[in-house]
C-alpha cells in the first residue's frame, strides 16, 4: 500500500511578527515617566481614547517639554523604543510651529511609534490646561478636551477633524465635497 503524503508542517509562529500592544507599552512608558519623575501629558488619539469615547489608533503621542525630553527619550529607550528619526518641525517661524521627536520599536515585523510632541512654542497653553485622570490603576496627566481640541485643529487632518466630532467640540458637516 502506498504512503500518502503528509500535509507541511505548519510554520505559523515563524511567519506571523511578534504583535506589540499599544496598551501595555503604553502602561510600561506611563510607569517608566512617572518613576522617572518626567514631566509629560498623554495627547492624540490614547487622549481622544481617555477623554471621550475609544478609537483606534496605532501610536502613542505625549506632549513634553523641552527640559524633560531627554529624560523622556532616555525612558522610551529602556522600554525599547530606539529607531530614532530626525526632529520633525511643522509651520516653522509661525506662532503655530511644533517639533515632534519621533522614536519606533520593533519587535519582529511589528512597530509600534512613540511621538514626543514639544511643548513649545505652540502648545505652552495646553500644557498648562493639562489635567489628571485614573488609569489602569494610576492617576496619570493628559492633556485637556480643550487642549486637545487646540491640537486637533492646528494639525487640522482629517483624523483630526473626526476626532473634534467625537470630543463634542466640532459639529459633524457630513462628507468632505
Amino acid at each position: 500500500m502506498a504512503r500518502r503524503p503528509r500535509p507541511p508542517r505548519s510554520r505559523t509562529a515563524e511567519v506571523l511578527p511578534a504583535s506589540l500592544n499599544i496598551t501595555d507599552e503604553l502602561d510600561g512608558l506611563v510607569a517608566g515617566l512617572l518613576d522617572a519623575g518626567v514631566d509629560f501629558a498623554i495627547c492624540g488619539g490614547i487622549a481622544v481614547t481617555v477623554l471621550s469615547v475609544p478609537r483606534f489608533t496605532k501610536d502613542i503621542d505625549l506632549l513634553v517639554p523641552g527640559r524633560a525630553l531627554d529624560a523622556a527619550l532616555a525612558v522610551a529607550r529602556e522600554r525599547s523604543f530606539v529607531f530614532e528619526a530626525r526632529p520633525m518641525t511643522f509651520d516653522r517661524g509661525t506662532p503655530r510651529e511644533r517639533t515632534v521627536r519621533r522614536v519606533t520599536k520593533l519587535r519582529g515585523k511589528a512597530s509600534l511609534t512613540l511621538d514626543l510632541v514639544l511643548v513649545e512654542p505652540a502648545f505652552g497653553a495646553v500644557w498648562d490646561s493639562r489635567v489628571e485622570v485614573e488609569w489602569r490603576g494610576r492617576r496619570i496627566p493628559v492633556v485637556s478636551r480643550e487642549g486637545l481640541a487646540f491640537m486637533k485643529r492646528i494639525a487640522g487632518r482629517r483624523q483630526d477633524r473626526a476626532d473634534l466630532v467625537l470630543l463634542g467640540m466640532e459639529k459633524d458637516d457630513g462628507p468632505e465635497t
